[in-house]
């Protein structure tokens, strides 16, 4: 099956490539599963149209199996598609062909993935050169000090042709990579598509945690860094540049070569949008469950329906459910993309929030070892236990639901994350089950053990979910029989006694 970031001509968007592509000889990996939606703006009466091309690209590939190499990468165009897609083509083929022959070492490892980013960057610059080249020629055709107005009225055909060079110019993309090698998980990227690990501790509970920064204006980080380029932080704090917040990204040469054209960022003393990225490793184990890949429009849209504070967390535990829920990984990432989708639209519709608009929206799960619905269904040759009796007492109801506020709940990871709980939840059969705790706070680089103050609590809970917890199972994870017809049949007998029913007919009920 082809990457739908490579084919997403099969969910009826336009403006998209149709051709085939040489990533689409890589193998899918099947361990992963894809969700996306396109933008939608909302009319006045609620109906939903696309206000822009679908600009994601995503891509889950297997590049080497025998030595566990996987590529895993989300990119969030912006003013167009072209630098998304370029991105997604050009990012495999700078870690496919050797590059990380004999790269053992995770420092070997990064410096290679972080110079794929960089490689990218210039491949795409080199790209848009020539009409870089062609806008430069026809700017210097322009007399110095002529008004708009007068310009386009001299030279209206210049001026049209600019317009299109301009915006064939202007596109980039976020990223956000994931690369297993080794057995080491490499996370990078550039603007704000996230990825979140769930993992547990040795005590079970189950955490999210971001191993991404988010570039943007809203970023203290970035704020500072681009202060230190002699930029007035108090007017970059939450800025646009062009119709984007972006600090870091793929592509969007006038917020890099063309920066002094920008008002606001023409006072720098170098380029203050770059392509660095941000990475993150760390070794694969046992205790690793899963991991997301977003673009923006999945988090924020979700914070513009709920208004809530942990749109990780919440996030996560969506993709949790659906876990219980669904038989395949893209039926759990179409799914909870579905009912953010939903939400949003919902929200806009009972007019609690005034947003009419929202993103792209593109979600890849990758799987460790957490398990899946269709893995616990028994298989055609499985053996199944004897029937039990159809009448049977109902089960005493269990009560999963407990709280715990001990700071031993508090645990921190490195790298400037952000740590957020989940509900702790006891969510699979047959003992399969997860605890799932919540935890806010960024903490900073090494083993330190702290947390934000803006961390709020540390409570956690099972997650009763109603499809399962409720009932009683048996050891393939099948609802044991639970309705007790006692009442029923002493009904009958009362009938009979009644002289309202007769033997036959009591025999055909039974």
């Amino acid at each position: 099956m082809p990457s739908q970031a490579i084919k997403p001509t099969s969910l009826g968007m336009t403006g998209i490539r149709n051709n085939d592509t040489w990533t689409d000889g890589l193998p899918i990996c099947k361990l992963s599963g894809v969700g996306m939606s396109a933008n939608q703006m909302y009319r006045e009466d609620g109906t939903p149209c696309s206000e822009h091309e679908y600009e994601d690209r995503s891509i889950h590939f297997c590049l080497d199996q025998q030595n566990s190499t996987y590529l895993y990468g989300v990119f969030d165009g912006h003013d167009g598609a072209k630098a998304a897609y370029f991105a997604s083509q050009r990012m495999p083929a700078e870690l496919s062909f050797e590059q990380l022959t004999g790269k053992i070492s995770e420092e070997d490892v990064k410096e290679v993935f972080r110079e794929a980013f960089l490689a990218v960057e210039n491949a795409f610059l080199e790209s848009v050169d020539p009409k870089i080249a062609e806008r430069t020629q026809l700017l210097d055709k322009i007399p110095d000090g002529m008004s708009q107005f007068e310009v386009a009225k001299k030279f209206p055909e210049t001026v049209s042709r600019l317009q299109v060079l301009d915006q064939e110019i202007r596109g980039g993309t976020t990223a956000v990579v994931a690369l297993m090698h080794g057995g080491v998980l490499y996370v990078g990227n550039l603007g704000d598509s996230r990825a979140l690990l769930c993992k547990k501790d040795r005590s079970g509970v189950l955490k999210v945690r971001q191993l991404t920064a988010d570039h943007t204006t809203s970023s203290h980080d970035e704020i500072q860094r681009l202060a230190a380029l002699n930029l007035p932080a108090s007017k970059i704090k939450g800025a646009k540049f062009g119709n984007h917040e972006l600090t870091r990204c793929i592509g969007n040469y006038f917020v890099k070569g063309g920066y002094k054209e920008f008002d606001i960022l023409s006072l720098a003393t170098s380029e203050p949008v770059i392509a660095e990225p941000h990475i993150t490793c760390l070794p694969i184990d046992e205790s690793c469950s899963f991991l997301l890949l977003m673009s923006d429009g999945l988090y924020k849209s979700y914070q513009d329906s709920t208004g809530s504070e942990q749109v990780n967390k919440e996030i996560a535990q969506m993709v949790v459910e659906q876990f219980v829920e669904q038989p395949t990984l893209t039926s759990v990432a179409q799914t909870v993309v579905d009912k953010v989708v939903r939400l949003h639209h919902d929200n806009y519709l009972t007019k609690r929030s005034n947003v009419t608009f929202r993103d792209d929206i593109s979600l890849i799960i990758r799987n460790f070892n957490f398990q899946l619905r269709g893995a616990l269904t028994p298989g055609p040759t499985s053996p199944r236990p004897p029937p039990r009796p159809l009448i049977r007492p109902p089960p005493q109801q269990k009560d999963y639901l407990s709280s715990s506020s001990s700071s031993e709940d508090m645990t921190l990871c490195e790298d400037s994350d952000v740590l957020s709980e989940l509900p702790d939840a006891r969510l699979l059969p047959g003992g399969q089950g997860h605890r799932l705790d919540c935890l806010d706070g960024v903490v900073h680089s090494g083993d330190l053990h702290t947390t934000d103050t803006n961390t709020t609590s540390t409570e956690s809970s099972y997650l009763q979910n109603p499809s399962l917890t409720q009932f009683s199972l048996d050891e393939d994870g099948r609802i044991l029989p639970y309705v007790n017809f006692d009442l029923y049949y002493q009904a009958v007998d009362d009938a009979r006694e009644a002289g309202l029913i007769t033997d036959s007919q009591i025999h055909m009920y039974k």
